[in-house]
């Protein structure tokens, strides 16, 4: 697996230095003086390893970023650096918590034995993603985004991968539909679980979160959504990050989601993006602005597919205008199936449960099959590149 460097400094040559040692051990990405972006990064590109410049002027800066960083990630291997350093410089970046430390003005083979010294030293990734994201993006609410997040998570978890621990994230608008349509009871929710950050690990999971009697563990946004505004938004892109270290699946339901910051960092760590879409023209017309938007913020639509919602073959409109509208590739297309749905939510039971040979089940259940082929095979063998985004949603500069 190539490693991934993160170099933190505001000098550009200073980089370069440092770049040149390390182009033969991984890559290196350059990121200006930013406590947020530097912990959303670690966690989305699964780096385990960050250099710091310590220098006389930022001796301070570096101090208060690298306890920062270690508080979200304590793990973290903390590579201090400088052009010269002296006795003093160097204990400054230990009693920050820097584990290593590099000066430029050495001979580059002496630099990289230290980097590998380091990377033999350095624990496993502290934010590694071994599980996959498969996101529903909905352009506005009653498209069905929300029902077909829930089979999709059902399937996947009572009938693909039942040893394997699934998340379902119910983003969808109006907040908690996913559990009522499973009937149940969800007290922990998304902002909590946030709060929950520098303690969260699996003794929280199993008691904190929401479970079905599937085992499907669910996670819904809170029923006041003004309550997003009181989190950290770096927390809440790392415990993203970090439930792909968790969960071997995690499904996420942004039918109607508004809060685009969020949404973006979501679909960034994404390895499958589905939109869905009814046959008519105010939801094409609200999935082609939403589309617009995603791309003038540089995100690569060309990853999203379309699942039609509702579908119905008397209707004019088809899956492939649709899809030849928007510029998406056709997934598939989810059958009309109101009645049933309306039915299965007043029992609080899913249509699982109700018909499980159901026409609508077998679209979801190819889906389910193939992103289970594709957590088997692991997030680096087969993702389709989110880390492009990200690279440049964070605007770092590769060498």
């Amino acid at each position: 697996m190539e490693h991934r460097f993160i170099v933190v400094t505001e000098q550009e040559t200073r980089f370069a230095e440092l770049n040149e040692a390390l182009q033969s051990l991984g890559v290196a990405v350059w990121l200006h003086w930013n406590t947020d972006v530097l912990a959303q990064l670690v966690g989305s590109l699964g780096s385990n390893i960050v250099f710091v410049e310590f220098s006389g002027d930022n001796t301070q800066k570096a101090s208060e970023l690298a306890g920062n960083l270690l508080s979200v990630y304590p793990r973290l291997w903390i590579v201090g650096f400088a052009s010269r350093a002296d006795n003093g410089l160097i204990i400054e970046a230990m009693r920050a918590g820097a584990r290593d430390f590099v000066e430029l003005q050495a001979p580059r083979d002496e630099i990289r034995r230290s980097v590998q010294h380091v990377l033999e030293q350095s624990p496993n990734l502290p934010a590694q993603s071994t599980g996959n994201m498969i996101t529903l993006l909905g352009a506005r609410p009653g498209v069905g985004t929300s029902t077909a997040a829930v089979h999709l998570a059902l399937l996947l978890k009572q009938e693909v991968m039942p040893d394997e621990p699934v998340l379902l994230l119910d983003f969808g608008y109006p907040a908690g539909d996913a559990a009522l349509y499973l009937d149940t009871k969800v007290g922990f929710n998304f902002c909590d679980a946030v709060r929950s950050l520098r303690r969260f690990d699996h003794a929280l999971l199993n008691t904190a979160f929401a479970h079905h009697k599937s085992g499907l563990a669910i996670l819904s946004l809170p029923h006041n959504l003004a309550d997003l505004r009181d989190i950290s938004p770096v927390d809440a892109m790392t415990l993203l990050s970090l439930f792909k270290s968790y969960f071997k699946v995690v499904v996420v339901d942004l039918g109607g989601f508004a809060g685009m910051d969020l949404l973006m960092y979501a679909l960034g760590i994404s390895d499958r993006i589905m939109l869905v879409s009814e046959q008519t023209l105010p939801s094409v017309f609200s999935a082609r602005q939403l589309l617009q938007n995603l791309r003038e913020r540089g995100f690569e639509t060309e990853r999203i597919g379309l699942l039609t919602g509702k579908y119905d073959a008397r209707i004019d409109m088809t899956p492939e205008q649709i899809a030849q509208n928007l510029q998406l590739h056709c997934v598939d297309n989810l059958p009309q199936r109101t009645d049933k749905m309306i039915a299965c939510a007043n029992l609080g039971k899913p249509l699982l449960e109700v018909a499980p040979k159901d026409p609508y089940l077998e679209v979801l259940r190819g889906i389910a099959g193939s992103q289970g082929r594709l957590a088997g095979a692991g997030v680096g063998d087969s993702a389709p590149g989110p880390d492009s985004f990200l690279r440049r949603l964070f605007t770092p500069l590769l060498k």
